[in-house]
């Protein structure tokens, strides 16, 4: 019987009686003897502040962007946990998932988790991609991945009274997905990063569970406009008395932009009303309203607060083409 029991503990220790279990602990093994021989072991810094070792490997280098494949146990030693006595008491869960950004520390870059690789058992394996850029959400920094496409022409095209373009973007952008960023972009948006403006073409949030992919394209500012637009506010606020009834919200809008909040200051029971087809009111109440635009071509509109008795309060508003 003790060679029984001797050839039991040795199969447990190389994984258990069944031969894909056995397969699984040799592969988990061959990794962590690499994670601490192999040249191209390096160590993972998480988002909430914990490192773990795994493997870099490379994959795809190219002009615009580059990919390598991370090996990572499901769970193991936090190089920078607090020591709790045996060495298997320290082990953690990992966690790493698709979506997730890591610091490759030896170099100190940025890196998202790409796309996972399931038919790896034994450890975490995936495809990442390197982030060189970053924007901040709610207060929170999000390193974001950026590949490069030729730009075309906006094509827009008419039917039965509807409007639509084909898509005209440079860059296609991956972010990691959670409740803030699911909710941040929209179409049209003009938001900045390194140093220049972009703006939103598509916004795709179904087909991956751990990221958001954003399509834009180069925005270029009317330097000059943008100055005369300035002068004009600031003479508005010199010349207005706020204390009269006014209307407040954006004089600018673009095509499609969706509910678009305008308030009216000192006065009240009236009515919201538009003055063109180019635009609908979405909602109203006696203080706000929701204004959507329905065209993809320039001009202006009104926008009228009606009171009984009284004289209108109106406010114009210019929609500038993209």
């Amino acid at each position: 019987m003790p060679g029984l029991e001797n050839l039991s503990t040795r199969l447990n220790y190389r994984g258990g009686f069944k031969q894909q279990e056995r397969l699984i602990e040799g592969k988990l093994r061959s990794l962590k003897k690499a994670l601490l021989n192999s040249y191209q072991a390096a160590t993972a810094i998480l988002e909430d502040g914990r490192e773990f070792r795994c493997l870099i490997n490379p994959d795809k280098l190219k002009i615009d962007y580059e990919d390598k494949i991370i090996s990572i146990p499901f769970e193991d030693i936090c190089l920078n946990a607090k020591k709790v006595g045996k060495t298997s008491e320290g082990i953690q869960t990992v966690g790493m998932k698709v979506g997730d950004t890591f610091t490759w520390k030896e170099n100190d870059t940025k890196w998202l988790v790409y796309m996972q690789m399931l038919e790896e058992k034994a450890y975490f394996r995936a495809e990442i991609r390197k982030c060189d850029y970053y924007i901040d959400i709610n207060g929170k920094r999000y390193w974001f991945f950026l590949r490069r496409y030729d730009q075309s022409d906006a094509l827009w095209h008419t039917s039965k009274n509807i409007s639509w373009n084909e898509l005209n973007y440079t860059l296609e952008m991956y972010i990691t997905k959670d409740e803030f960023t699911e909710k941040h972009f929209k179409r049209f948006q003009i938001f900045e990063f390194g140093g220049q403006p972009w703006e939103v073409q598509d916004i795709d949030i179904y087909s991956t569970d751990g990221f958001v992919v954003v399509l834009l394209k180069e925005y270029y500012n009317n330097e000059i406009q943008d100055q005369i637009l300035e002068e004009q506010k600031s003479e508005e606020n010199n010349n207005t008395d706020i204390s009269l009834p006014h209307i407040n919200g954006n004089k600018i809008v673009y095509p499609y932009d969706e509910n678009i909040e305008y308030t009216i200051n000192n006065a009240e029971g009236g009515k919201w009303a538009v003055d063109s087809s180019k635009v609908e009111i979405a909602s109203q109440d006696s203080n706000k309203v929701l204004i959507n635009i329905l065209t993809s071509k320039s001009g202006s509109f009104n926008l009228i607060y009606k009171r009984e008795n009284e004289n209108d309060i109106v406010l114009n508003v210019i929609i500038e083409s993209l």
